[in-house]
Formats: structure tokens, sequence, C-alpha cells
């Protein structure tokens, strides 16, 4: 029987196996983010701030990858009486579940799907799409094929907010910049096998720029 390998917050997988957005990683995703994502909710606060420009009553709004649905949560919070339309779209049946639960009090205005986002045909005229950190688990193929797809569907002066994780194009940076992202994790009561076990669970599910 192979051994599981944590991650932090009940986060676990079986040893070698890679990063899946399971039950196991959605129940605990919220708490787990915030360990691992520097600035995660003043990082939410700006997108809510610069959908501002963007929206209006009637507005389509597309979250791609909107896992527990902390985004749609946010954005209504901060525009309860704008007539806007969100859908959010995650391949985690357990994400879109709590993001469901997270959202009842907008239910009327919001819709959650689980469905494959390069495969989905998006509304012409649309004045938003938000993504928070799934760029980085498409490959360039993948992601390509969708940034193309956003920019026909978005209407002359509509928008793509987009959260991603990128390579610096200095081997010196991007090893500092490493270093001090583990110095993160670790003072945010993360140890440092869930550090180094998370970092070799993304290894084939990851690609960074």
């Amino acid at each position: 029987m192979k051994a599981k390998n944590f991650f932090g917050r009940g986060i676990s997988s079986i040893e070698g196996s890679d990063w899946k957005f399971n039950s196991n990683v959605s129940n605990n995703f919220d708490k787990h983010v915030r360990q691992s994502i520097p600035m995660y909710d003043e990082i939410q606060k700006y997108i809510c701030s610069l959908s501002e420009w963007f929206l209006k009553d009637g507005s389509n709004i597309y979250d791609l990858g909107c896992s527990t649905g902390e985004t749609a949560k946010n954005l209504f919070k901060k525009f309860p009486n704008k007539k806007i339309k969100y859908v959010g779209y995650d391949l985690s049946k357990e994400m879109i579940k709590i993001a469901e639960r997270k959202n009842t009090k907008n239910k009327k205005k919001i819709q959650f799907k689980i469905a494959d986002i390069n495969k989905i045909n998006y509304k012409k005229n649309t004045d938003l799409f938000l993504s928070v950190l799934t760029f980085p688990f498409l490959n360039s193929q993948k992601r390509l094929k969708l940034y193309k797809k956003i920019y026909k569907s978005l209407k002359h002066g509509g928008s793509l907010i987009f959260v991603d994780k990128i390579r610096s194009s200095s081997s010196n940076f991007e090893d500092m910049i490493n270093q001090v992202y583990f110095d993160f994790k670790i003072e945010n009561k993360l140890s440092h096998s869930q550090v180094l076990n998370k970092s070799k669970s993304i290894r084939s599910s990851m690609q960074l720029f």
C-alpha cells in the first residue's frame, strides 16, 4: 500500500500521483489557498475593483476555473445591486457544489457549471472574463486556443482579468522569488515536507511560461 503525501490543512494524495482538485482538495481549498498564495484576499479585492470599469446592468461575466466560488461571492458583495449575469465553470464537481453553497444568496444571478473551459461556446459581446490561477494548468496549445475564443467573444471595450503564475526571465530572480515563496508557505504553518510534496505533485499538471 502506497503512503500518502500531505500538503497541509487535511489535503493529501497517494504518493506518486499528480495534483488533482478532488473532494479531498476541494473541502480544504479555501484554507489551503490562503496558506499557499501570497495576498490571496487582496488579489480578490483587486479583481472586484478592476471589474467596476466593465460591469453594467445586463453584463455577462464568465469565470473560468471558478473553484469554490470565492470570486463570485466577493463580486456580488461589492456590487449587490448590479443586474449582472455570472457563469462560473470548473471541471471539479466537488468545487462546484461548494461554490453553489457559498453563493445561495445570489443564486438567481449566478450559474455554476461543470465543464471544460476550452469546449464552451461563449456568448458574443461578453463584457468580462475572469480567471484566477487557471491558466497555469493549461498547456500552451490549449491556452492559445482559449485566448482566441475569449478575444472573439469580448465586446469592444470588454476585458479579461486574470491571475497567472509566470517564470522570471532571469534565473537569479527565479531562484530568489521561489525561495521567498517557500518562506511564505512555511511562515503560514506549512511544513517543509508539505511544501516539497506540493511542488512534486504539480510537476506534470502545471506549465509556467
